[in-house]
């Protein structure tokens, strides 16, 4: 099996250094708080208690929203980025944290494939109450990989499923893989993924 490593520079850690985990909500729902930036938990000069700052991932770059719509094939050997003949071999999705995101997935492969994404940890403190960051489909009825969620289930060969979906407020990178029998593709535990049906959802 092969494994396939994500190098993470040093801005990717500094991005992932304080998320929290927010479900996703229904198209054009309201996320108050979306911008605030992590906080000290100290108390300000007019006494009031900012430890609820402590809960709220920062936002490296200050933007956040948006409307992306993506286009990803899946044949038996890999997803790609872009049109079914674009000819592309980009195999991550970069839109902004909260962004609504309309994502068309076409098989081009001879069996069928999903798009499973990966949970990934928030990284603050334990009170904080939610320890991951998950995508949401509201029509997900659940998978066989833990810590993940069925964001596409499995589509026939010559097939394509659009969906829409609000991305996470938690920047950061979030694996997806197809699991389908077969697929020999994993999460592992260490935060990798192995197998050859493997991409990036990339949170900014």
């Amino acid at each position: 099996m092969r494994r396939v490593e994500r190098k993470r520079g040093q801005s990717l850690r500094a991005l992932l250094s304080c998320r929290r985990a927010v479900g996703v909500f229904a198209v054009g729902a309201l996320l108050p708080g979306a911008n605030a930036g992590c906080g000290s938990g100290s108390t300000s000069a007019t006494g009031s208690d900012q430890s609820a700052d402590m809960c709220t991932p920062s936002d490296q770059d200050g933007v956040n929203g948006g409307y992306d719509t993506v286009l990803v094939s899946v044949s038996d050997t890999g997803f790609s980025v872009g049109g079914v003949d674009s000819g592309s071999t980009e195999m991550n999705i970069s839109v902004q944290n909260l962004a609504i995101v309309t994502l068309t997935l076409t098989n081009t492969g001879t069996k069928p494939h999903d798009l499973v994404v990966q949970c990934i940890p928030t990284g603050l403190p334990a009170t904080c109450m939610n320890p991951t960051s998950c995508f949401d489909n509201p029509d997900d009825a659940g998978t066989s990989t833990p810590n993940a969620v069925t964001l596409i289930p499995p589509i026939q060969p010559g097939t394509s499923q659009t969906l829409v979906v609000q991305v996470p407020l938690v920047e950061g990178i979030y694996n997806f893989i197809s699991d389908v029998p077969g697929d020999d593709t994993t999460f592992e535990p260490d935060g990798g993924v192995s197998g050859d049906l493997v991409g990036d959802f990339v949170l900014m």
